[in-house]
């Protein structure tokens, strides 16, 4: 009987070219979003495609740049917008980088082929690939593994990891990887290259394997680490901290609590009377010992035996396999070593082994996968302070989350306060080109935003509905953040629904600054448990104020522990 379910490959397979092209143009253009949303998505995939590139996810990179590519080159130069002065401008800007995006696309391709060949070759010697050609094409994914199964950034890795059950390490290697970046940019802008040179990402394939192999040896030493620091954590090691990592921080959710330690029974004793006693068949001490038994005269030398009867002579296979006698303390210090198969099990080169990359956290009702976000803890408390005044005058105030693509997970480490203007219920960023720039120059990507609500409960207004689509149009995983500071609770994390929330609220027509909807589950929650968003006190971020006599702080704000 043939299976009720198709059999899918694994997320692990490498996706042919036809294949990420065709999820590469698989999003949804409107040209009734305003241009400076698609303008700042444009300005994401860049970053986010060279991210990737970095990461070595050939296939991301490759599907980010095609998006990159389509969404430049054919959709925002038909704008209703795009011939206004400052957006053309923009856009100029943007088709300056258009040059190294299609040299990536180059380069990258043949990686990408060849990955799929040599998948192809041994699928073909396992017998699996009529086996999964066979599963039906037309029907939507509904499971994850049906997902992963065609997701580029979980193709041709070799280590998937939960980023839930692994905080410290993912906050560790973003944090190595931002100052590696950081240090890259600073080199060479003192040797005078260009910041268009320096973010086109060309310089990517000077040495590029030799530096890949070096980062993946580096990642495996870090998961190494975390690891022992888990295992001393479950066999109760004594010590405050494991691998200068505090236990309170160095185990996953799924683990038990690091106060629990194993008690190890008491062993009394050995009695060797007793146990003689006990496998010698009873026989009393004062039995005197037996005579050895006749056969052992058959090891005596013929002349020295008591008995007049000779000894028969050993077997000759005994003679002749002398390998087979017992070890004697020499012999077992000779013994062979293992043989090579066993050392040679394994058919995967030892720098494919040591690529990490984290799973998807959650995902939209819709299944499609959302990358792990980690939020500073502290950020939402340095937001308010600098909000005070406004919160005092009974005015809005916001903030954008800015951040970096590492692993196939999101980090926020950067508060953003963007020129606006304020109101009692809203609040309107301005200047969205030199908000775009400052991130350009960092490395910077827009993740989501943060707002006040001074007078108003923790929820998201009809307005907020419409900017939170703005940012969720093309990076799913865009968080609203809404601080209500008078008000219990006193601050929510959100996203909107797909579906029905952001195909609806797309769809919307009214102007009004505040109108009603027909429609409820608009928007959802998006910490973790069950979202996608983690909170944590380790991660560092800094402020940059954006607004005339803004004061910034470019120092990081949070200590680490590791």
């Amino acid at each position: 009987m043939a299976p009720t379910n198709p059999t899918f490959p694994s997320a692990n397979r490498p996706l042919a070219i036809k294949e990420i092209v065709g999820e590469a143009e698989g999003f949804k253009w409107d040209p009734a979003i305003p241009l400076k949303f698609w303008l700042r998505t444009a300005n994401t995939l860049f970053l986010e495609g060279r991210s990737y590139l970095s990461d070595g996810n050939f296939a991301q990179a490759y599907l980010i740049y095609m998006r990159y590519l389509d969404l430049v080159t054919k959709k925002l130069p038909k704008h209703p917008s795009a011939k206004a002065p400052e957006e053309k401008r923009a856009l100029n800007e943007l088709y300056k980088s258009l040059g190294d995006v299609m040299s990536n696309l180059e380069k990258i391709k043949p990686i990408i082929e060849q990955d799929y060949n040599a998948w192809q070759e041994r699928s073909k010697k396992q017998g699996r690939q009529k086996q999964e050609a066979s599963h039906p094409k037309s029907k939507p994914p509904l499971t994850y593994e049906e997902r992963a199964s065609r997701d580029p950034a979980l193709s041709s890795t070799h280590r998937l990891l939960n980023a839930g059950d692994y905080q410290d390490l993912a906050v560790e290697l973003a944090e190595r990887e931002f100052r590696r970046r950081d240090t890259n940019r600073g080199a060479a802008r003192n040797t005078g290259v260009s910041h268009e040179e320096d973010t086109r990402g060309a310089g990517f394939w000077n040495n590029w394997t030799t530096e890949l192999a070096d980062k993946q040896a580096e990642d495996e030493e870090l998961f190494r680490r975390q690891m022992e620091s888990m295992r001393k954590t479950l066999d109760g090691d004594e010590s405050g901290y494991t691998n200068n990592i505090p236990r309170k921080h160095s185990r996953p959710s799924s683990i038990a609590s690091p106060s629990t330690s194993y008690r190890y029974p008491s062993i009394s004793p050995s009695q060797p009377i007793q146990y003689e006693a006990e496998h010698t068949h009873a026989r009393k001490p004062s039995t005197p010992q037996p005579l050895r038994p006749p056969k052992e005269e058959i090891f005596r030398r013929p002349e020295t035996s008591p008995s007049h009867t000779p000894a028969p002579e050993l077997p000759t296979k005994i003679h002749a396999s002398p390998e087979r006698t017992l070890p004697t303390p020499e012999t077992s210090q000779e013994l062979p070593t293992l043989p090579p198969k066993i050392r040679e099990e394994s058919p995967v080169p030892q720098k494919e082994q040591q690529r990490l990359t984290f799973k998807p956290a959650a995902y939209l009702e819709s299944g499609e996968p959302l990358r792990s976000v980690f939020l500073p803890s502290q950020l939402r408390s340095r937001f308010l302070s600098i909000a005070a005044e406004n919160t005092r005058r009974g005015l809005e105030m916001c903030g954008i989350l800015c951040g970096t693509a590492v692993k196939n997970a999101l980090f926020v480490r950067c508060l953003l306060i963007p020129e606006q203007t304020s109101t009692s219920d809203t609040c309107e960023t301005e200047n969205e080109n030199t908000m775009l720039e400052y991130c350009m120059d960092n490395d910077l990507i827009i993740l989501g935003w943060i707002h006040t609500h001074p007078t108003q409960t923790c929820f998201m207004s009809s307005r907020d509905l419409h900017t939170q689509s703005g940012y969720q149009i093309m990076m799913p995983e865009s968080i609203a953040i809404v601080c209500a500071p008078s008000f219990k609770p006193s601050y929510g994390i959100f996203r909107l629904t797909k579906p029905p929330g952001l195909d609806y609220i797309l769809g919307c027509t009214q102007t009004s600054t505040f109108h009603p909807h027909a429609m409820d589950n608009l928007y959802t929650k998006a910490q973790s448990p069950p979202g996608h968003v983690y909170e944590t006190d380790k991660l560092e971020f800094d402020v940059h104020d954006l607004r005339p006599g803004g004061r910034n702080s470019n120092s990081t704000v949070q200590h680490k522990n590791f």
